[in-house]
This record gives C-alpha cells, structure tokens and sequence, in this order.
C-alpha cells in the first residue's frame, strides 16, 4: 500500500467511526399501557432525527418491569402506570405524561350498554351475581381483579364513592397484569374488570367498556371532564434526563408530540 492510499484508507476509516459515534440509542420499555403511543412518538422522533435510535420494547413488561429496567441500566426510560411508592423514589425521576380514561369492561356478547355506580359497586362487592340483573342475559358474572390495587382500580376508588372502601369479592380472579385482565376478557363471556381504556384495550376486538352513570368514556368526554375515572401514566429516569433521552420527552411536550399522545384517547399533561 502506497502513502497516498494509506492516508486515503485512514480519513477513511476516521470518518466512518466519527459517524458511527455520532449516533446515540436508547431503550425503552415497561407496561404497555402506553407502548403504542410511546412507539409513535419514537418514529416521529426518529424521522426528524435519523442519527438518533429509539428502540421501544413491544412486550409489557409492567410498571415493575419498567422501573427495574431503569434501575438495572437495561432502559434509559420506563414506562409505568402508576407514580412511584416512596420505596421506589431513591435515585429515579418520576415524569408524568398522560392520563388515560380507567372504565369497566366485558365481553360484547353481553348486552349491557350502561351500568349506574351503585350496580358496578354490587357486582364487584359480589352482591350482583348475574347479567340478568343489570340488564343482561342469564348469565353469572365472574369479576376479574388485579392482585394489587392497580392505577386503574384506584381511580375508581377516589371518585366513586361507593367503591372507595369496597372489599372486592372474593370470588373473584386475581391476575397480575392489566393485559391479563384484558386478554381473559376478550375470551371469556361473563367476565368483568377494571381496565385502562388507553391504546392496549383497542387491540382487543371482542371487549367493550360500559357508560356509568349514563356517561360513555369516549376521548371527548374524558377531555372536557365529563367522565371522571383516570389513571396517570409516565415516564421513570435514572436521574434529570440528559442527552438523547432529555430530547425525546421534551419533543412528547411538542404539539406533534401532544397530537400523537392524544391520537388513542389519552389526556396529554406536559
């Protein structure tokens, strides 16, 4: 190799690691309860910002998952559906994004388009054993619940006030996670919880969520105050976040971002 081609073969080699340095990635994930939002605005970001890579994990992994993920270094953001316990504070920032419309939902088979509160606060008390008696066909109820109070359910313990120190029966089944509860629904006629009506309940084709009180939880009337039960979602750094990570929320608080958050029903908050 001549001196010319030499240093042709150095600028060279130079040049493309300046470029593969230039580019910054971080990962995303944690419950799903926003993945698919969080997802749009990553292809949004990344379109306007081709050196940069966003990479958004499709599985949910829970607002566990999420914070783990951050703790242990594997996301540089989690997505949680819930603020964080005390317990959890220690070195974490806590960034609120969106609330979602929390509703109760069940198979469509089931033909019941609007229950009052005191009837939702009976069936899940176990007070209410059968569709028959909301409405419905003869069928009995089986109620579905998380193990732990999740954002959701606490919705509606805030607002409803028939639920706020109702003991949820005991004959319900417990699941872990809220895609648990939505998947069970959807499969199983009879079937009743507490959900978040957020991107996650649209990909389930056979599953409604009910009026209360007469409300439908429709975006508009989640929007103008209408209807009453929310959930907050947000975002969980190891720290203030820096670099790429500090560009990619604040561009959530853009009108872009604001527009993408907002396209399945959520309530943007930055």
């Amino acid at each position: 190799m001549n001196m010319k081609t030499q240093v042709i073969a150095i600028l060279v080699l130079f040049f493309s690691c300046a470029s593969g340095s230039a580019q910054e990635k971080i990962v995303v994930g944690g419950s799903g309860s926003l993945n698919e939002e969080v997802t749009d605005l990553a292809k949004a970001y990344m379109a306007k910002n081709p050196a940069d890579a966003i990479e958004v994990r499709p599985e949910s992994m829970s607002s566990e998952g999420g914070i783990a993920g951050v703790r242990l270094g594997r996301f540089h953001i989690g997505i949680i559906s819930r603020p964080l316990a005390q317990t959890e504070k220690t070195k974490l920032l806590y960034l609120p994004i969106a609330r979602t419309p929390a509703g109760v939902a069940f198979h469509k088979s089931i033909p019941v388009t609007n229950l009052a509160e005191a009837q939702i606060c009976d069936v899940f008390g176990g007070r209410i054993k059968s569709w028959k008696d909301v409405g419905g066909n003869d069928a009995k109820i089986t109620v579905l619940t998380r193990k732990k109070d999740d954002n959701n359910t606490e919705a509606f313990r805030e607002k409803m006030s028939c639920f706020k120190d109702l003991t949820i029966t005991a004959e319900a089944i417990a699941l872990v996670r809220g895609s648990e509860i939505l998947a069970a629904l959807d499969k199983r006629p009879g079937t009743v919880g507490i959900v978040n009506l957020g991107s996650s309940f649209n990909d389930y084709e056979n599953i409604k969520a009910v009026a209360i009180n007469g409300v439908i939880p429709a975006p508009e009337a989640a929007r103008s105050g209408k209807y009453r039960y929310f959930s907050e979602r947000g975002l969980v750094t190891q720290g203030e976040p820096q670099g790429l990570t500090k560009r990619f929320i604040e561009f959530m608080a853009t009108a872009e971002g604001r527009k993408i958050i907002g396209s399945q029903g959520a309530i943007p908050v930055r």
